[in-house]
């Protein structure tokens, strides 16, 4: 019978290794987000702007509130979760029947993948090396845990419907996050309710509870005072490398997690 099991040899020692147990990384990988975290000195892993659309369609809110918990707990490179199945109910903060039912979504869905008994986030979603683009935010980790003790997981999860609509030199909130800063087009809480699928008045008590907490900041449009422009804090969600910029450190400088 055939063996298409691939195998790496170690030519110094002759030892060989199964691919289907390890993985071959490249150092720069690992130079390269080691750099991003001695620029920031935060751990954080990624999102991928683009594929997470995928989960907000399919799964929901409260789940994704759930996932952004659990995706904290990431080992570098691999994705493996470094906590056992036991664990993981008491760490996202929820009954073991609630997040059975939550599991057998991210299962389902392959959002989690499971490999000779470990269990991964999906690298395709989340993953914790070098971005292979820009196209990627980052969720700073102690922040986020911190919030579990003040958000619910469907508050969580509506942030987690942001997440593909931050600008990469703003954070700001808006329809094309790839997009030149004089472009933007942002989105108002009439079109984030549209795009989080909540009705006007919720997303404005959501939006409204989420200021008061210093997770987002909302600003006046001077072309028109009757809108409202909304940035993500950047110490808890951020795109570009380093530290945020002047501008965006004031507007959260008198928040919890604007350190």
């Amino acid at each position: 019978m055939e063996n298409n099991n691939r195998q790496l040899v170690d030519t110094s020692t002759g030892e060989i290794y199964d691919m289907d147990e390890y993985y071959l990384r490249a150092k720069s990988s690992d130079e390269t987000y080691k750099q991003f975290i001695t620029q920031d000195n935060r751990h954080f892993s990624f999102a991928d702007m683009d594929t997470i659309k995928y989960n907000i369609s399919n799964v929901s809110t409260v789940h994704c509130g759930y996932l952004m918990i659990l995706q904290c707990y990431m080992e570098y490179g691999s994705g493996k979760i470094k906590l056992n199945r036991n664990e993981m109910p008491k760490a996202v903060g929820t009954s073991k029947t609630t997040f059975n039912r939550f599991w057998k979504v991210m299962i389902n869905y392959g959002i989690i993948i499971e490999k000779h008994g470990v269990f991964y986030v999906n690298p395709y979603f989340h993953f914790r090396q070098q971005p292979q683009n820009n196209r990627v935010i980052k969720l700073f980790t102690t922040t986020i845990k911190q919030l579990t003790h003040e958000l619910s997981a469907s508050e969580l999860g509506f942030l987690y419907k942001l997440l593909p609509f931050v600008h990469y030199d703003t954070n700001m909130i808006c329809a094309d996050p790839f997009t030149e800063p004089e472009n933007i087009q942002f989105l108002n809480k009439t079109q984030i309710a549209l795009l989080v699928g909540m009705d006007e008045k919720k997303t404005s008590k959501q939006l409204d509870k989420l200021r008061k907490k210093g997770v987002v900041a909302e600003t006046i449009r001077q072309d028109d005072k009757r809108d409202r422009i909304f940035t993500l804090n950047p110490y808890v969600f951020y795109r570009k490398k380093g530290r945020p910029d002047d501008t965006l450190r004031g507007l959260f400088a008198s928040t919890h997690y604007g350190k």
